[in-house]
């Protein structure tokens, strides 16, 4: 049943991040057009395209957590054997999953905060805690995923870059820097 659940958030992150993006780019396109060919802009692009925005760096979180993409400094890891590399992974599979649900819990207190108020953007005026729940939501699911990388490395002789990526060891550190 998590699986299932998991498989579908993963659909999810996907449609969101990759849909944010072409919203992104289509408003500020037609925006461009309809300010420099017609001589008006639209009052609503700019909050959409924050909105986007949003939900690509806190959806995005999630996602990249999931496939092992996110910015790594690997400088000291490549160096490690391997017992090194799962022994730092766990650290830093641990101490990232507080981090992300610390700061979702800082999230869910603003969302709240945002809800209490009641409120909205200016332009298209909905509910600014509407937008800005995806943070927190973003933050717990990157969390959930570091839990697993973590379960994941303490479960297996592999190291895990992500619950589903295992770091591959490149003997010869040359052939990354072949163009």
């Amino acid at each position: 049943m998590l699986a299932t659940a998991n498989s579908y958030f993963e659909k999810f992150e996907r449609f969101a991040v990759s849909w944010s993006i072409i919203v992104m780019a289509s408003v500020s396109i037609i925006n461009v057009i309809g300010r420099n060919v017609f001589q008006h802009s639209f009052t609503w692009a700019e909050e959409v395209t924050q909105f986007a925005i949003v939900w690509v760096t806190f959806i995005g979180i999630s996602y990249a957590a999931r496939l092992g993409v996110h910015i790594r400094m690997t400088a000291l890891f490549d160096f490690l054997p391997k017992k090194g590399r799962k022994i730092l992974m766990i650290i830093i599979a641990s101490g990232t999953a507080a981090l992300m649900f610390f700061l979702a819990w800082y999230g869910l207190q603003y969302t709240l905060n945002l809800y209490a108020i009641q409120r909205r953007t200016l332009g298209l005026r909905i509910p600014l805690y509407l937008i800005i729940m995806w943070v927190p939501i973003g933050f717990v699911s990157a969390g959930l995923q570091y839990v697993q990388t973590l379960f994941m490395n303490i479960a297996s002789k592999d190291v895990y870059i992500s619950p589903t990526h295992i770091d591959e060891e490149e003997d010869d550190v040359s052939m990354q820097f072949e163009l």
